[in-house]
């Protein structure tokens, strides 16, 4: 089963507003998630230059699914809006709902 890491980026002065305990405390709710409906799992969590990231891992033909489920729960448990997730060269914002695949509106 060939896997495919999607990074959940979040800006560290965003996620200071929010009592979600940072990007570990996230990390941990996804973990669960994930884990509750085999899906995939947090491989990884770091911060710097204004960023957070955490890595997910999750079967290559289900990150459709994985994106949808991600961005459920990121917004369940109160993420914040300008929260990114990236897989390869694309990025699906949080806030918005444009599909996996398409190119996004957000300046590069």
């Amino acid at each position: 089963m060939e896997l495919q890491v999607i990074e959940v980026m979040l800006n560290s002065q965003d996620l200071a507003r929010v009592p979600l305990g940072g990007h570990e405390g996230i990390a941990a709710r996804l973990r669960e998630a994930l884990a509750a409906v085999g899906l995939g799992t947090v491989t990884g969590t770091s911060a710097g230059g204004g960023v957070a990231i955490i890595d997910v891992s999750v079967p290559k033909d289900r990150v459709p699914e994985a994106l949808g489920f991600l961005k459920q729960q990121l917004r369940l448990c109160g993420a914040p809006r300008t929260t990114v997730l990236s897989v390869d060269d694309t990025e699906v914002p949080l806030g918005g709902d444009e599909p996996w695949g398409k190119r996004t509106s957000r300046p590069d």
